[in-house]
């Protein structure tokens, strides 16, 4: 009766011995902290900006063409418009990280309203309207502190103008207030800029940028609204531009191409 009673004793204690430590198991295996996330500037991104832009347009007459009298050259500064504004547009681009280094390609357009007014020539008045403006760079950054970046960038860009040049309007007189002549221009050039950049979550950023622009010379020919001289007379000028912007933006990291973490 004894040796009976000890092995259910046993038993039992075997039993509750198991279960403790299935329990402590299972206890342990759902203390486990969760993975930590993947802080990578590795992959594809999206995004959008706003942003401000300022900077000059000089032109300068080169040339003019009337029917019947033929071409004449000279050179004829006419006007250094100063022009500022708001843009406002969207980016991709993709980001390889090696160490702390980080390697990016991006392309960036915006529309804009950077515009400024001048007067030229005395009595004339010049306006220089940008209406888009793109540009496609490299990227080279380096990590700081797990989730920053700082970078530098550099690239090409393209802008669209219109140049318009008009008399003053008086009142009572037909002739004045006339658009004398008015060309859109599509320039390109190089950028140069600098950046940085903070890893909200493992797929979000922000970002502030500043970008210097200047833009190749560009010689193009205006017509001369016919009311004014008669049919068939053209002046050529040169144009100059530079443009300086500031933007601030965010963008949505794709984890396409992040490394693979396995998860318990």
């Amino acid at each position: 009766m004894l040796k009976k009673t000890l092995g259910l004793l046993a038993s039992a204690a075997m039993v509750l011995g198991v279960s403790q430590v299935a329990s402590a198991a299972d206890m342990a295996v759902k203390a486990l902290p969760p993975p930590a996330p993947i802080w990578t500037w590795t992959g594809f991104y999206i995004g959008a900006h706003v942003g401000a832009g300022w900077g000059t347009t000089e032109s300068t007459l080169t040339g003019i063409v009337v029917p019947g009298l033929g071409a004449a050259a000279f050179s004829f500064p006419f006007s250094q418009n100063s022009r500022s504004g708001f843009l406002g547009g969207g980016q991709v681009g993709y980001n390889w990280q090696s160490g702390w280094a980080v390697f990016g390609v991006q392309a960036d357009i915006a529309g804009t309203d950077i515009k400024g007014t001048t007067p030229c020539v005395v009595v004339l008045s010049c306006t220089t309207k940008t209406d888009w403006l793109a540009t496609v760079s490299g990227r080279l950054g380096a990590v700081v502190a797990d989730r920053g970046l700082i970078y530098v960038k550099g690239g090409a860009a393209w802008m669209n103008n219109k140049h318009t040049v008009n008399l003053p309007f008086v009142t009572g007189t037909p002739i004045l207030g006339q658009e004398v002549t008015s060309k859109e221009s599509t320039a390109w050039g190089w950028l140069l800029g600098f950046g940085t950049e903070w890893m909200i979550t493992p797929n979000w950023t922000a970002f502030i940028e500043y970008n210097y622009i200047e833009f190749d010379k560009k010689n193009e020919a205006f017509a001369i609204n016919p009311l004014l001289v008669g049919p068939g007379v053209f002046v050529n000028a040169d144009l100059k531009n530079k443009l300086s912007i500031a933007k601030v933006g965010v963008n949505y990291k794709f984890d396409w191409g992040t490394p693979v973490v396995a998860r318990y």
